[in-house]
């Protein structure tokens, strides 16, 4: 697959002589190297994309010929580092460009498959400006994927991967025109929704909350005795996983295992972690009465601050122990 892009810091490098970890770094350190944009890895079978904001990886996505899906940037690092073919390059891209693309893996299609040799661009641009359509598509050209953001029905950027003059209306009709030269040759989904992309949770994210439950998990070993806690962990997390299918990638045996392709936002992984949490301390209660807060208390007092500024601090009933 290949996609809209601009300045290019490192292009078709072989990927068995580059350190990807040594790139993240310099992106995070260096204020030249803080770009938006992404870090395309491109393999014999499909392409892994790494997003960019401000030099950060934010999100992840990998394309096939057959299928494209969001996955866990560390499933992407891990992939680059174990592969000795493929080549990576990075390139600065619009956040807006980004947001589109990122969106297409869960936004589901206003319309799809419009082949331009059947549908007249005059008529396309002629239904979205009646309903005052407000959104992107996306146009296939073979391998090739181009965007064009529209709002109230009218074009106000695009995003090509081959050349197009402008985004005036008659100049877009041409282009498209021009390039569907046979059934297939040009592509078009629309869609009516545009969410500002959603970060991943980073690595230190997901081990703060994680170091969290486990220090009031020894706290509780200590109180209630191993395997009432063991049991009770497990238990607790099984309701959690109800409303947070992704917590069921966190293996848990004395304790709670440190785990890095979590496919959740910040906001998400913090408020799975306070019902889990919540459901732990609860099972306690009665047991431990007014002996628990205290137990608690001692257990968070060194994440507290970080905890009452995530999400956590903000769904969790022991908010106030913070």
């Amino acid at each position: 697959m290949r996609f809209p892009k601009g300045r290019s810091s490192l292009q078709n490098a072989k990927l068995e002589f580059v350190h990807l970890d040594n790139i993240l770094a310099d992106n995070k350190k260096e204020r030249a190297s803080k770009i938006s944009g992404y870090i395309e890895i491109i393999y014999p079978d499909l392409v892994d994309f790494l997003y960019l904001k401000k030099g950060e990886p934010v999100n992840a996505g990998r394309f096939s010929r057959a299928e494209r899906k969001q996955v866990a940037i560390s499933d992407v690092i891990e992939r680059a580092k174990k592969s000795t073919t493929g080549t990576v390059s990075i390139y600065e891209a619009p956040e807006e460009l980004i947001d589109m693309i990122m969106a297409t893996f869960s936004v589901e299609p206003k319309f799809k498959n419009l082949d331009m040799t059947s549908v007249e661009p005059d008529k396309l641009f002629e239904k979205l400006t009646s309903v005052k359509f407000d959104g992107f598509v996306e146009v296939k050209r073979g391998v090739d994927i181009s965007y064009i953001r529209i709002k109230e029905g009218l074009p106000t950027a695009g995003y090509f991967t081959w050349k197009v003059d402008n985004i005036q209306l008659d100049t877009l009709k041409a282009a498209l025109k021009a390039a569907a030269t046979a059934p297939g040759a040009v592509v078009i989904d629309g869609y009516d929704k545009l969410p500002v992309m959603a970060e991943q949770a980073s690595p230190a994210q997901i081990s703060l909350f994680v170091n969290a439950l486990n220090k009031v998990v020894s706290e509780m070993r200590n109180a209630a005795g191993p395997t009432v806690v063991t049991k009770t962990l497990a238990s607790s997390k099984e309701s959690a996983t109800v409303h947070f299918p992704f917590l069921k990638d966190f293996n848990i045996g004395e304790a709670v295992a440190e785990q890095e392709k979590v496919l959740a936002t910040a906001e998400e992984l913090g408020a799975a972690f306070a019902e889990w949490m919540d459901n732990f301390v609860d099972s306690f209660r009665m047991v431990l009465g007014s002996r628990l807060d205290g137990i608690v208390q001692a257990a968070l007092k060194d994440s507290r601050f970080a905890l009452k500024s995530s999400s956590f601090g903000r769904r969790s009933k022991l908010k106030d122990l913070l």
